[in-house]
């Protein structure tokens, strides 16, 4: 009779987590704000898939970037002396470490930096998206069209 019993307790502590996992869905599908936010964050990750491969990449500040971040790798340090195609070295120096971590990561090549940067995109969004979901201040009103708005702008310049 034991056995019977721990088998019924077991099966329903599976029912209940199946119930509780199913249920997850719909709540999340009930807020509307939450959903458009999802929405759009999936639309933007498509979009920028989109132009990273289809766009064509003109590497204006990229090799400049790259061969300043060169010059630092290789021991210089006077500021005057780090330049790139676009001329001297204008940024601070958190500039010259963070992109010799990108220059270590892609390999200075321009494609996986641009995926790189899509990801880190992506992710500042979906911590934008959130906030405004969490605060309610965006979506009082107007149920998402801002959160539409903030997005073209952004396309707009990535483009």
């Amino acid at each position: 009779m034991a056995v019977k019993n721990s088998t019924s307790a077991h099966a329903k502590r599976s029912r209940k987590k199946a119930a509780a996992s199913s249920s997850l869905i719909p709540k999340f599908m009930k807020n509307p704000k939450t959903t458009m936010a999802l929405a759009l964050l999936i639309i933007d990750s498509l979009l920028v898939s989109f132009i990273i491969v289809y766009v064509p990449y003109t590497k204006i500040d990229w090799d400049a970037h790259m061969s300043q971040v060169s010059g630092f790798l290789g021991g210089e340090r006077d500021y005057k002396n780090l330049k790139g195609d676009t001329g001297p070295l204008v940024y601070p120096a958190g500039f010259l470490y963070v992109y010799s971590a990108i220059q270590y990561v892609t390999g200075g090549q321009v494609f996986p930096a641009q995926i790189l940067f899509g990801i880190l995109y992506i992710i500042n969004l979906g911590i934008v998206l959130l906030i405004y979901v969490k605060t309610n201040v965006v979506l009082k009103q107007h149920q998402g069209r801002r959160l539409q708005q903030l997005l073209l702008k952004r396309q707009i310049v990535m483009v």
